[in-house]
């Protein structure tokens, strides 16, 4: 694929092909969890594609076989201090809603597991399309639980949890996931921490389609395709018009 012209990044890749950009977080080793650095290399690259008249479509994927997105990477929510934890809420919920309001189509592509604030990055995608192996859920309640269902990573204690109060998603989650599914179901998902197979996150309504693994690539890009061969502006209009409740009176003046 041709130089975006954007330089590079340590933790994304990003490459143009015909008007598509195809946005990858690449730590694979890590199952592509988030840092600070991918926060702000995300920021950076969705501020370029809102101005850049070559890029009609997005597509958010992971990279590896096993996930789209862990969530936060541990190594640093251990390290935080509780002033730091405040300012990572704040900056994982100022760059997810940046890419909401980017301007073309954001479409996440999304296998394996996402879970997590990788569910709560997801989310802040127009619309999720997912593989066959996809595992998703927003799992952060149960980092405090009690066994059974307290997970082995934070066996020795949940860093995310103060010592007096509560926690909860703060990457959007708790409002994005009703707004996708209704209260109701996401309450559900929310109070038990769930991790949902990909018919029934269909089922739910929290993707848009499954497809196969062995197609997914292919089926993904076809998608990307067809939406990057619909005028730029159209799809910007169409965009604005559903996400903030507009209707459509009369076509700009010519």
């Amino acid at each position: 694929m041709p130089d975006t012209g954007y330089g590079d990044y340590e933790t994304i890749d990003l490459r143009l092909d015909e008007r598509v950009a195809w946005l990858t977080l690449n730590r694979p080793d890590k199952l592509n969890a988030l840092t600070p650095t991918t926060m702000h290399e995300l920021r950076d690259v969705f501020t370029r594609v809102d101005d850049d008249e070559d890029v009609c479509v997005v597509v958010l994927r992971g990279a590896g076989d096993r996930a789209f997105c862990a969530g936060m990477d541990l190594a640093w929510s251990e390290k935080l201090t509780p002033r730091e934890r405040v300012e990572q809420g704040r900056l994982g919920e100022k760059t997810f809603a940046m890419m909401e309001r980017t301007s073309v189509p954001v479409v996440a592509a999304v296998h394996g597991y996402a879970v997590g604030g990788g569910l709560e990055l997801a989310l802040a995608a127009d619309f999720i399309v997912a593989s066959d192996d996809a595992k998703v859920g927003l799992v952060e309640i149960t980092l405090s639980a009690r066994p059974p269902y307290r997970p082995k990573m934070t066996e020795d204690g949940d860093p995310d949890q103060p010592e007096y109060g509560g926690s909860a998603p703060g990457w959007g989650g708790v409002k994005r996931l009703p707004e996708r599914i209704g209260k109701a179901r996401a309450k559900e998902l929310l109070f038990t921490g769930a991790r949902i197979d990909a018919e029934r996150a269909l089922r739910l309504g929290l993707v848009n389609d499954v497809y196969p693994a062995a197609e997914f690539g292919e089926r993904v890009g076809e998608l990307a395709r067809r939406i990057a061969a619909m005028n730029r502006y159209n799809l910007r209009l169409v965009k604005e018009l559903v996400t903030n409740g507009y209707d459509w009176i009369e076509p700009h003046p010519s």
